[in-house]
């Protein structure tokens, strides 16, 4: 096995759970083993040559745009050059709609710790990135507030971390994808961090994706920010837009186009109801709508869930273990990326 379906195979070891919660013993409890959350990642080629973009969604959980966009585009098929997409960076932030679950992922590409539950995320992140070898970056996020109306605020703009960096013009490809949102009548300015200069007022962006794009691999790498105080047609239109300008940069076409995208973004961003699959005893029962289920104490549980958008909660249990064993009836939130869509308890039978 190569490193690149290592990457796409592996899950973190699974863990069982010793919190006071969950009991000091295993007897008289139930076993459930969560369904697992892999390094999920696409890679699109086309018959043409071009370019290599890889676009990077889900960093921060509360931002929806970022991976709904991201969905989308994996659903489309590459004309010319090689499109990579990694949708969903941060699942565990995903489902809880939470910035950072264990805190602030984008502050953890400088220096991770061993213990951290987002060191797979990151070396994950990383090691594709050593192995794709992408022409240009883009982390999608959706920031607060509009930074055309308040540079404290970060929402609806192209972040650059410097004008120049080496032989890259950080400034003039932003530019480009400026304008051609203006085209499309969005202000989306560039907000310029300058993370290199000694007396920057954001030195927190060294620890982040796109510094370490550019340090490590000398490569490009852009921060497109839609705003978190718009819906989500908006977030996704403008990341789209802003996608659509770096692809023609850098030589990469999709199929079907942008316009259609568009024109059909309503129906593409229609909410899919989650169906979770729990396996008793090796007898699989499909969940789709609020359920209670009675089940014998000392029976192993096993989750799978069907779309990658799906996903299941235990509520009052840590969303880190991928196994727990737990005493008393439990109810699980079944999840839509971010949305509660329905409820499932287990009872003691």
């Amino acid at each position: 096995m190569d490193r690149r379906d290592f990457l796409k195979t592996s899950i973190i070891s699974t863990l069982f759970a010793t919190s006071p919660l969950l009991g000091a013993t295993r007897k008289n409890r139930f076993h459930f083993i969560m369904p697992p959350k892999p390094f999920e990642y696409f890679i699109k080629k086309g018959k043409e040559k071009g370019g290599k973009v890889l676009i990077i969604g889900g960093i921060h959980g509360n931002e929806n745009g970022s991976y709904k966009a991201s969905d989308i585009l994996i659903d489309t098929e590459i004309k010319k050059g090689v499109l990579a997409i990694l949708p969903r960076s941060n699942p565990e932030s995903i489902f809880t709609n939470m910035r950072g679950y264990n805190g602030d992922m984008n502050r953890k590409f400088s220096y991770i710790s061993k213990n951290d539950e987002d060191l797979y995320k990151i070396n994950s992140i990383k090691e594709f990135i050593a192995d794709f070898k992408p022409d240009v970056i883009l982390s999608l996020h959706d920031g607060y507030g509009f930074y055309a109306r308040n540079h404290r605020n970060w929402g609806e703009s192209i972040v650059i971390d410097e004008t120049n960096y080496k032989n890259l013009e950080l400034l003039k490809t932003a530019s480009f994808v400026s304008n051609h949102l203006k085209k499309h009548n969005y202000n989306i300015p560039i907000n310029n961090t300058h993370t290199f200069a000694k007396k920057t007022h954001h030195k927190e962006q060294r620890k982040s994706l796109t510094y370490y794009a550019l340090t490590e691999h000398n490569t490009p790498a852009f921060c497109i920010e839609a705003s978190k105080q718009t819906d989500l047609k908006r977030k996704v239109e403008i990341h789209l837009l802003a996608i659509e300008a770096f692809l023609k940069l850098y030589n990469v076409e999709i199929t079907p186009s942008f316009n259609y995208l568009f024109s059909n973004l309503e129906k593409l961003l229609e909410e899919k109801n989650p169906k979770i699959i729990v396996n008793i005893n090796n007898e699989k029962k499909i969940i789709t709508k609020d359920t209670t289920l009675k089940i014998p104490t000392n029976t192993e549980i096993i989750f799978e869930t069907s779309n990658r958008s799906d996903g299941l909660i235990a509520k009052n249990v840590n969303v880190n273990y991928k196994s727990f064993f737990y005493r008393d009836n439990i109810i699980f939130e079944v999840k839509n990326d971010n949305l509660t869509k329905y409820h499932l308890k287990i009872i003691k039978g």
